[in-house]
């Protein structure tokens, strides 16, 4: 009897995924445990391995097509069997014929060549040409074919990343003026060192329209999986939740020159934001409530201090899970933390590596950013939000003026988990710590 094989459902906000590419074609034989597809969820792409042996009698969906979760979309037998009729069982057909495409044509592809076939390309190009407006066939391939997604952002962006590109066009800058230092892509602080340079006089010159023009057409942007998932969750999580968010600035000026002396050393370079997080860890630690999940009408007290760590990318914000933070060193800590962020911008996370979370650090200090109200992440129950670093004027032991440097913090927690007394203590916590670097670089 043939098996189906179903889009997973892989972690608990996933509703459907995207079939990237098929790694098995109809007709071939199959083991289990072995890779017939690579999918892509909202936060990590995987390979989808088949549960059982035999030969892949029918493909039900194309590569590039995004599918529900536990959706059927291709069936596991003997060779000739009948396919199972299902719901998508009309879909068999065009996909099977994709396995064997006349010369010219690329399955999963969406654009047609000058030749007046179709471009030979990936499933990410294309869907990256589809949300730019972008002709295919008019996208040169640095490696041949098939055309691949940097292929078509280096086109339709002048070799810019998105984010750049878009920072560019809001302040009329074109990307391929930029040089970038030791080459390589234009990125967010080229565009941003760019602006820094033009006068407020230039930039409005650039925008005002020239006297004749008509309205400038508007461009629609569609929302990628992850920010379209994480809008839904934080704007439940702002609907349903008695948020508050408490301030505090911790003075960091010593422990910022306990990080110089760590990093002049040479090895391994240690952030403010792995302090930070440190920090957090042993103030989760004294303050068990903080660390804990909403559990219907009561509250679990995690355990383990496992830290989520908000990471932007280009195509939303991830956050990736740092387990038992309290029981690693600073340098491992350090480590791992660079190695989640970095497998996040580039989409290489397992899904167990999102799950499970006690708390969460979200930092946004390096744009400058003073301070700011974070949403929590349900089930948890609080947030932190780290700022910038500010010089501030204070008074020494002898009362001659001095410069410190402040850290601006955010905690927002659920009331309903945490009154202002608990709130304040786990906050005052964590600002001693980081007043008193001895106790987090040991």
């Amino acid at each position: 009897m043939a098996q189906s094989v179903i889009m997973p459902k892989s972690g608990m906000a996933m509703e459907e995924g995207i079939i990237v590419s098929w790694l098995k074609k109809v007709g071939e034989t199959v083991s289990p445990g072995e890779a017939i597809a690579t999918i892509e969820t909202d936060k990590a792409v995987l390979d989808l391995e088949a549960e059982a042996a035999g030969t892949l009698i029918a493909i039900l969906r194309e590569a590039g097509d995004r599918v529900p979760v536990t959706q059927i979309i291709a069936w596991i037998g003997k060779p000739g069997e009948a396919v199972p009729e299902s719901p998508s069982a009309e879909k068999s057909q065009p996909a099977a014929a994709a396995t064997a495409p006349s010369p010219g044509v690329n399955a999963g592809t969406g654009s047609a060549s000058p030749g007046g076939g179709r471009v030979a390309a990936t499933p990410a190009a294309r869907r990256v040409a589809s949300e730019a407006g972008i002709d295919l066939g008019t996208v040169p391939s640095a490696n041949g074919v098939p055309v691949a997604a940097e292929d078509v952002l280096r086109y339709v962006r002048k070799d810019a990343t998105p984010l750049a590109a878009r920072m560019a066009e809001a302040a009329g800058i074109d990307p391929a003026s930029l040089a970038r230092e030791g080459g390589g892509r234009i990125r967010k602080a080229d565009v941003e060192a760019a602006a820094a340079g033009a006068s407020t006089g230039e930039r409005l010159l650039k925008e005002r329209p020239r006297s004749g023009d008509g309205p400038r057409p508007d461009s629609r942007v569609p929302f990628t999986s992850i920010q379209r998932i994480t809008g839904l969750r934080l704007a439940r999580s702002h609907a349903e939740i008695p948020s508050v968010t408490s301030f505090a600035q911790a003075d960091v000026t010593s422990l910022l020159a306990a990080r110089e002396s760590l990093n002049a050393s040479g090895g391994l370079r240690i952030s403010l934001n792995d302090l930070t997080v440190r920090a957090c860890t042993k103030a989760l630690a004294a303050n068990p409530r903080v660390n804990a999940v909403v559990d219907g009408d009561g509250l679990i007290l995690k355990g383990n201090i496992d830290i989520g760590i908000a990471v932007a990318t280009e195509t939303g914000l991830l956050v990736p899970v740092l387990r038992d933070a309290d029981r690693l060193s600073l340098p491992e800590q350090s480590r791992r933390s660079r190695d989640l962020a970095e497998r996040a911008r580039t989409r290489r996370l397992r899904p167990e590596e999102f799950e499970g979370g006690t708390f969460t650090v979200s930092n946004i200090g390096m744009y400058g950013i003073s301070a700011f109200t974070p949403i929590i992440n349900p089930p948890q129950v609080g947030i932190l939000g780290v700022g910038a670093v500010e010089e501030r004027l204070a008074l020494d032991p002898d009362g001659r003026p001095v410069v410190r440097k402040v850290l601006n913090l955010c905690f927002t927690f659920d009331h309903r988990a945490l009154d202002g007394a608990e709130s304040s203590a786990f906050l005052a916590a964590l600002r001693d710590l980081l007043e008193s670097p001895i106790h987090l670089v040991l």
